[in-house]
């Protein structure tokens, strides 16, 4: 239909073809997230497929096996997890029993804080107390008393609702409704396992539209940005897992209860910036309550912080990311101050990616350019 229009008529109905499409996805972009996210795991995955190819394996054996192997693993950690959130759950069923502990936790850390202020010769009458037994009881009253009334009163009734809305509020802006999310939960791995097979197709199918004067050009960016974002991805998911098995581990050590799930909660939560780290380990330290004094607690949380930030800041996030998108240790280091300051927490987490892609875009079209203006030669003057 459109081979017989002139050239700028032409093009200016596949720019409005192509401004519909984007109003059309925009407006149904909750149908579009299982696709996009099966897309982004069928990237992550497709190494692994091609690995195996290249032994031997026919690309649905391979992409069969490795669903299965994924799935078991998932599976057994699910319930694995789902057995330690039962006990932690049922650990804080009776409000009484986890207020009187953290109660006691806080007594104990008053006398100790005042029997060492006692100890150097401060006199405590200065803080209205006769001694430090007298001040601990009296902060353990104290806590008892305001959380018990805070948990009956209204105010604490309507928090826990209006963190409850603000969950469900979450879920229904994502998923749209609870039939969207099971439809998710579906469609994910259906669109993943279909898009293994046609990612090649679907990529030659791309580069086929390009016009043929850029064709090769903009076929070996895609190829390097493919490459890239897939390397980026599978090495952001593989520091989170070392990340939470870190976690995990010195959390066993220490002897903190529900080590497994604080590490996977702890992992997960590494892909938001600044914020997930400080959500994970204010969880550590407020099961670590519940077993240890608040200073026991409060070291044991402070080691797990120093081991798992710096094991991420300094080793992972530098070697692993650095390396997959194939990043000088300096150029991580500076993106992600550059842009955590320019964008904030958004900011450092596209610091990489995006670092790569300008890279990428400057090696291939800037760097050839400079060089052909550095090698003219200079025109005389008549």
């Amino acid at each position: 239909m459109l081979t017989g229009l002139t050239v700028n008529r032409r093009n200016w109905i596949l720019a409005a073809l192509f401004a519909l499409v984007l109003w059309f996805a925009w407006t149904v972009r909750a149908a579009l997230n299982p696709l996009l996210v099966g897309l982004l795991l069928a990237y992550i995955l497709h190494p692994m497929v091609l690995k195996l190819e290249r032994r031997g394996w026919s690309r649905k054996s391979a992409v069969n096996f490795i669903f299965v192997s994924f799935g078991v693993a998932v599976t057994l950690l699910i319930v694995l997890v789902v057995m330690q959130a039962r006990a932690l759950i049922s650990d804080f069923a009776s409000d009484n029993a986890t207020l009187s502990v953290l109660a006691d936790r806080f007594q104990v850390a008053v006398e100790w804080l005042l029997g060492r202020l006692k100890s150097l010769g401060f006199d405590l009458s200065l803080l209205g107390v006769e001694n430090e037994q007298e001040a601990g009881r009296s902060v353990r009253e104290v806590f008892l008393e305001r959380a018990r009334n805070w948990i009956t009163s209204s105010e604490g009734a309507l928090a826990g609702l209006g963190a409850a809305e603000g969950a469900w509020r979450f879920a229904q802006g994502f998923f749209g409704s609870l039939l969207a999310a099971m439809g998710f939960l579906l469609l994910v791995p259906l669109y993943t396992w279909f898009l293994l097979f046609e990612l090649e197709r679907i990529s030659s199918f791309v580069g086929g539209l390009i016009p043929r004067a850029y064709r090769e050009q903009w076929v070996r960016i895609g190829a390097a940005m493919q490459e890239m974002l897939g390397g980026f991805f599978r090495g952001r998911v593989l520091v989170a897992a070392l990340k939470g098995a870190a976690v995990w581990i010195t959390l066993l050590v220490i002897g903190v209860p529900y080590s497994l799930l604080l590490g996977l909660l702890g992992g997960v939560l590494s892909f938001l910036p600044v914020i997930g780290p400080g959500i994970g380990h204010a969880c550590v330290f407020a099961v670590a309550l519940m077993s240890f004094d608040p200073f026991g607690a409060l070291w044991r949380t402070a080691l797990v912080f120093a081991v798992a930030e710096a094991l991420e800041g300094y080793v992972l996030t530098p070697k692993i990311l650095g390396d997959s998108l194939g990043l000088h240790t300096v150029v991580v280091f500076a993106a992600l101050t550059i842009f955590g300051t320019a964008l904030g927490m958004f900011g450092m987490l596209i610091a990489l990616p995006l670092a790569a892609a300008l890279v990428i875009l400057t090696r291939e079209l800037v760097l050839p350019s400079l060089r052909e203006l550095a090698d003219e030669q200079p025109r005389r003057r008549s």
